[in-house]
C-alpha cells in the first residue's frame, strides 16, 4: 500500500510541471501588403510574458516558450503601420502571418533623438524627421548632405560649390548665432562627430573650403533622425540650438546570411546653366568617368548579428584638376552577453583623396579668369584665338597641384542592460578621428606659363602644407524607467555625457622653391604656424514623459552643461524644456463626431525649451600676440578678453498640429516656431580710440520665427501601383532685434558692398550705396549705406515624387527658395573689364562704381530639380539559385535649374569672413553666403546602376 502511494505521489509531482507550465510556439511570415515582399527585421512582441523576436531575411519569425493563454501581439517595423492582434496560445505550435502597410504618418514609430531612448512619436511634442533605409535605397548615396537634401522638409541644404570635398550650407530655422555655423550637431551610433566647415590653418584655394561633413561615410545606414532645434535638443545641450542629426547603422537580422553587390557607372558633366560665356565650358569642362562599387552583407542568430559594407568610388571630374577617389568601410555587430546585457559595436573607416583647382578669389583661377573678362569677351574670339586661349589655359592649369587626403576613423561601443521590468540602462563610448592633409604647389613653370614671371625664373615657386588632426571622444551613460499604472504611463530618462574635442593644426609655407622639389626645406623662405585647442563639454540631463489615457502627454526636461574653456568665470548652464501633446483622434467621442475614414489623425502639440552656444574657447582671456622682428620678439594687442563673457542662449517656442485624411492617405503637418537668442555673441569693433580692432562680446538679441508646412500625400494606391507626393513650404522672419548699441559692423564682402550686422536687419545683410535712376536711365541720386537685401530667404521648401508601378519605381526630388538676394561679384569685375551685359546703365560723367553697388544685388529665387531616378526590379523568373533579387536603374543628378539670378544662387560662398584675434579663419563660423564669385556649380551625374542581392 505504501509503495503504491509513494509511486502515485512521484507521478503527480512529475506531471505537475507539464500541466501547469505548458508552453507553445508562435511562428509566421510577415509581408508587405502591396508588393507581397517578405520583410526582414520586423519586431514581433508578445505582451504579458514579454517575449519577442525579429523576422529573418525570409520574413519568418518564431517565438518559443510562450505559456498557454491569451495575449496581445504587437508587430512593428520602421516605415510601416504597427499591428496589434489577440492570439490564443493553446497548442504546442501556432502560425500567425501578418501583412504590413506603409505608414505615412508614423505616430507609432519609435524615435530615439527626441527623448534619449526609444519612444513612440505620438508622445513627442516636437517633430522628428526620420529617413529610413527604404527611402535611402531610392537615392544614390554619395554624401550625407545629399541624402538630407532629398528628405528634410524644413531645412535648406545648399551645395556651395562644385569642387570636390566642399561643404554644403545646412540651415533650418534661420541663423541663431552670428558666431557659430548653422550646421546641426551630428551623431553616429550615439557618438558626436566633427561637423566643422573649413579649418583655422587650411588653404581655401580662393574660396572652396573643405568640409568634415563631406567625408562622413553613408554606407550601412539603417535610418537617420533629424530634429530642427528647440526643445527636443535639451538632451544634447550646448551647441545643439541648430538641431541634431542622429545616424544609426544597420544591424543584421536572424537567419541565413545575405549579401549584396552594387555597381554604378556613368559620367559627370559640368553644369553650364549659369555660365556668362559658354566658351568657358568649352575650354574647361570635359565629361569624366564615374564608377562606384559596393559590397554589403548581414546575418546572424538570435544572440549574435552582424552587418558590413564597403565601397570604392572614382570620379575623374567634370573639369581639369578635379578628380577624386573614395574608399569606405563600415561594420556593426550585436551580441547578447547574457540574458540581461547586450553589446553593440560599430566601426567605420573612410578615405578620400581629391584634387582641386584654384577658384573664386584667386588670381590663378582659370574659371574665374575666363568668366570675369580677364581674356575679353570670349564670344567674340575667332576660332584660332579660341584654340590658343584653350591651350594657354590648359597649359598653366595642369601645372597647378592642389590636393587633399582625408582619413577618418569612427567607432562606437554600447552596452544595453535590461535590469528589471521597465528598468533599462545603457553606456556608450566612442571616438571620431579625422586627419586631413592639404598640399598646394605653385611651380616656377606654372608662373612662367601664366606669364607672371619671365622665362628662366627658378626661385618663385611656392609650396604649402596644412595638416589637421581632430580627435573627438564621447562618453555617455543613461537609465530609463518605464511604468504604467491604470490610465497613467511614464517614461523617465536620466543620464550624463562628456564630449572631448582635440583639434591640432600645422601650416607650413615655403617660397623660392625650385621646380621638382616637394621638400619645404629646399625653399628660400619658410614660415610656420600652428593651432591647438582642447575643449571638454560635459553635462547631465533628466527627461520625463507622462501619459494619461494614452492621449494626453506631458514632457519635462532639464540639462546642466559645463565647459572647460572658461573655468570659474562661466558657471554651469541650465537648459530646461516642457511640452504637451494631445492626440484628439484617440478620444472616444471622436469616431462619432468625425468618421475615421475622413479624418484619421488629429493631434496638437506645443513646447518650449532652451539651448545655447559657448563662446569661442579662451576668448575671455586677455592675450598678447608675439611676432618675430629683427631676431627678437615684437608684442602687439591680441585678444582684449572679457571676464564677463558668457554663452548665448536660444529659447524656442513651438506649436503645431498633425492631421491626416482618408485613412492616412493625405497627411499634413503645420508648425509655428519662434526662437530668440539672447546675449548673442558678436565679434564687434571697439571705438577706434581703443586701438583694439574687434572682439567677441555679448551684445545682441537675434530672433527667428516662421511657419513650417509639410504634406505627405499618397495620391494613388493599388496592389500594382503607388504614387506618393511630398511637399513643404516654410516661412522665415530673421533679424537682429537688439545690437547692444553697437554701430553697424561688417562681417565680410567688399568695402563698397559688404555683409553687415545691425539692429533691425538680418545677420549678414547687404549694405552699400543704392543708385536711383531717372526715366532716361541716367543716375539721378544715390542713397548711401542703404539696405540692399539679405542672403536669408523669406520662403523655402521642397517637392518630391515617389511612384511605383509593378517592378518600376520613379523618384524625383527638388527644392526651392524665394525672397533672398545675392551679389553678382563676377559682374562687378566684368564691369571693370568693360563687359557690361546690358542690364547696367551706361556710366555718366563723374559717376563712381561705388555709387552702383545696389545694381549688382539680384534676387535669388530658384527651383532646382536635384534628382531623377528610375529603377526596375527584374522578375525572379529570369534568375534562380543563390540570387534573391536583381534591380537595375538610371539616375540623373542636378538635371534642371530655374533661377531669377543670372548666377547660381547656391554657389555664393558659405562663411562670413573677417574674423580676427586667435581664430582668423572661419572654422565653424556662421554661414550666410550671398557672394557669387568665380566658382563652378555642382555638376550633373548620369549613372547606370545594377544591384544583386544574394
Amino acid at each position: 500500500m505504501f509503495r503504491k502511494l509513494l509511486l502515485s505521489l512521484i507521478f503527480c509531482l512529475a506531471i505537475v510541471p507539464v500541466v501547469f507550465a505548458q508552453t507553445g510556439t508562435l511562428t509566421g511570415v510577415i509581408n508587405d501588403s502591396r508588393t507581397g515582399e517578405e520583410l526582414p527585421g520586423v519586431n514581433v512582441f508578445v505582451q504579458g510574458p514579454n517575449l519577442g523576436a525579429a523576422t529573418n531575411v525570409e520574413g519568418e519569425y518564431s517565438i518559443t516558450n510562450i505559456p498557454y493563454g491569451t495575449y496581445t501581439v504587437r508587430v512593428t517595423y520602421v516605415g510601416y503601420s504597427p499591428i496589434t492582434q489577440t492570439v490564443d496560445i493553446n497548442a504546442l505550435s501556432q502560425t500567425r502571418n501578418f501583412t504590413l502597410t506603409e505608414d505615412f504618418v508614423g505616430l507609432e514609430e519609435m524615435i530615439v533623438t527626441g527623448q534619449g531612448s526609444g519612444v513612440e512619436r505620438r508622445r513627442l511634442s516636437t517633430n522628428v524627421t526620420t529617413i529610413s533605409a527604404r527611402q535611402m535605397d531610392r537615392l544614390p548615396q554619395v554624401q550625407l548632405d545629399q541624402i538630407l537634401q532629398a528628405n528634410i522638409s524644413n531645412a535648406q541644404i545648399r551645395m556651395s560649390s562644385g569642387q570636390p570635398g566642399t561643404a554644403s550650407l545646412i540651415r533650418g530655422r534661420g541663423i541663431n548665432s552670428a558666431l557659430t555655423a548653422t550646421t546641426p550637431v551630428i551623431y553616429i551610433d550615439g557618438v558626436r562627430v566633427d561637423n566643422t566647415t573649413g579649418q583655422a590653418l587650411g588653404f581655401d584655394t580662393g574660396g572652396a573650403q573643405s568640409s568634415s561633413i563631406a567625408d562622413i561615410p553613408v554606407e550601412n545606414i539603417e535610418r537617420i533622425e533629424v530634429v530642427s532645434g528647440g526643445a527636443a535638443t535639451t538632451q544634447f545641450g550646448s551647441d545643439a540650438a541648430n538641431g541634431v542629426i542622429q545616424i544609426f547603422t544597420k544591424q543584421g537580422v536572424e537567419g541565413t546570411s545575405q549579401f549584396s553587390f552594387e555597381s554604378s557607372v556613368g559620367a559627370t558633366v559640368g553644369t553650364r546653366d549659369f555660365l556668362r560665356f559658354q566658351e568657358t565650358g568649352d575650354i574647361l569642362f570635359e565629361p569624366g568617368l564615374v564608377q562606384e562599387y559596393r559590397l554589403g552583407g548581414s546575418g546572424g542568430t538570435r544572440d549574435f548579428s552582424y552587418s558590413f559594407s564597403g565601397s570604392m568610388r572614382g570620379d575623374d571630374g567634370f573639369r581639369l584638376r578635379n578628380n577624386q577617389a573614395r574608399h569606405n568601410l563600415r561594420g556593426t555587430v550585436s551580441a547578447a552577453v547574457n540574458p540581461a546585457v547586450r553589446y553593440t559595436g560599430s566601426v567605420g573607416f573612410a578615405s578620400s583623396e581629391f584634387r582641386r583647382d584654384e577658384n573664386a578669389n584667386s588670381l590663378l583661377s582659370a574659371y574665374a579668369g575666363l568668366e570675369v573678362g580677364d581674356f575679353g569677351d570670349l564670344s567674340e574670339l575667332s576660332t584660332e584665338d579660341f584654340q590658343d586661349l584653350k591651350e594657354f589655359t590648359h597649359g598653366y592649369t595642369n601645372l597647378i597641384d592642389i590636393t587633399e587626403d582625408v582619413k577618418r576613423f569612427q567607432t562606437s561601443h554600447q552596452l544595453d542592460f535590461n535590469i528589471s521590468t521597465g528598468l533599462t540602462a545603457n553606456t556608450v563610448v566612442g571616438i571620431d578621428s579625422r586627419s586631413s592633409k592639404q598640399l598646394v604647389v605653385e611651380t616656377n613653370e606654372m608662373l612662367i606659363a601664366r606669364g607672371w614671371v619671365p622665362e628662366g625664373t627658378v626661385d618663385q615657386g611656392f609650396l604649402g602644407r596644412s595638416h589637421r588632426d581632430f580627435l573627438g571622444l564621447t562618453l555617455e551613460g543613461g537609465m530609463r524607467y518605464e511604468r504604467n499604472v491604470g490610465n497613467f504611463s511614464s517614461i523617465t530618462n536620466v543620464g550624463g555625457q562628456i564630449f572631448r574635442n582635440d583639434d591640432q593644426q600645422v601650416r607650413l609655407e615655403g617660397s623660392g622653391l625650385p621646380d621638382g622639389s616637394l621638400n619645404i626645406n629646399t625653399s628660400e623662405d619658410i614660415t610656420a604656424s600652428d593651432f591647438r585647442r582642447t575643449v571638454v563639454n560635459y553635462g547631465i540631463y533628466a527627461l520625463e514623459n507622462f501619459g494619461y489615457m494614452d492621449r494626453y502627454f506631458f514632457e519635462l526636461g532639464l540639462r546642466v552643461d559645463q565647459n572647460t574653456a572658461f573655468g570659474d568665470e562661466v558657471g554651469p548652464q541650465v537648459y530646461p524644456k516642457a511640452g504637451f501633446v494631445y492626440n484628439i483622434n484617440d478620444e472616444p467621442f471622436f469616431d462619432g463626431l468625425i468618421p475615421g475614414n475622413v479624418v484619421s489623425t488629429l493631434r496638437v502639440r506645443s513646447n518650449i525649451g532652451w539651448a545655447g552656444n559657448f563662446p569661442t574657447p579662451f576668448s575671455n582671456e586677455i592675450l598678447a600676440l608675439t611676432n618675430p622682428f629683427l631676431g627678437g620678439l615684437a608684442l602687439e594687442f591680441g585678444i582684449p578678453g572679457d571676464i564677463n563673457l558668457k554663452p548665448e542662449r536660444t529659447r524656442t517656442i513651438e506649436a503645431g498640429a498633425d492631421i491626416s485624411f482618408l485613412a492616412d492617405m493625405f497627411n499634413f503637418e503645420i508648425t509655428y516656431f519662434q526662437a530668440e537668442t539672447t546675449d548673442a555673441l558678436f565679434r564687434a569693433p571697439f571705438a577706434r580710440s581703443y586701438g583694439l580692432g574687434s572682439a567677441l562680446q555679448n551684445l545682441g538679441t537675434i530672433e527667428n520665427k516662421g511657419f513650417e508646412f509639410a504634406s505627405n500625400m499618397n495620391v494613388y494606391r493599388t496592389r500594382d501601383a503607388n504614387v506618393n507626393v511630398r511637399a513643404s513650404f516654410n516661412t522665415l522672419s530673421h533679424k537682429v532685434i537688439d545690437n547692444g548699441d553697437s554701430a553697424p559692423f561688417s562681417v565680410g564682402g567688399f568695402g563698397f558692398l559688404g555683409s553687415y550686422v545691425d539692429e533691425g536687419y538680418e545677420v549678414g545683410y547687404f549694405r552699400g550705396n543704392k543708385p536711383i535712376f531717372a526715366d532716361d536711365g541716367s543716375l539721378d541720386d544715390v542713397e548711401p549705406n542703404a539696405y540692399l537685401g539679405s542672403p536669408v530667404p523669406d520662403y523655402f521648401g521642397s517637392i518630391s515624387l515617389n511612384a511605383d508601378y509593378r517592378n518600376f519605381s520613379l523618384t524625383v526630388t527638388s527644392d526651392y527658395q524665394m525672397g533672398a538676394q545675392g551679389v553678382n561679384a563676377d559682374e562687378v569685375l566684368r564691369y571693370f573689364a568693360g563687359l557690361q551685359d546690358g542690364r547696367i546703365p551706361e556710366a555718366s560723367s563723374g559717376e563712381s562704381f561705388f555709387d552702383l553697388a545696389g545694381i549688382w544685388v539680384e534676387d535669388t529665387d530658384y527651383l532646382k530639380v536635384r534628382l531623377v531616378s528610375l529603377n526596375y526590379r527584374v522578375p525572379s523568373a529570369y534568375y534562380a539559385g543563390i540570387v534573391r533579387r536583381i534591380s537595375v536603374g538610371f539616375t540623373v543628378t542636378n538635371p534642371f535649374n530655374f533661377s531669377t539670378s543670372v548666377f547660381d544662387p547656391e554657389v555664393t560662398a558659405i562663411s562670413i569672413a573677417g574674423l580676427s584675434g586667435e581664430n582668423p579663419s572661419p572654422q565653424g563660423g556662421v554661414g550666410v553666403g550671398g557672394f557669387a564669385f568665380g566658382t563652378e556649380s555642382a555638376p550633373r551625374h548620369f549613372l547606370g546602376r545594377i544591384r544583386i542581392d544574394f
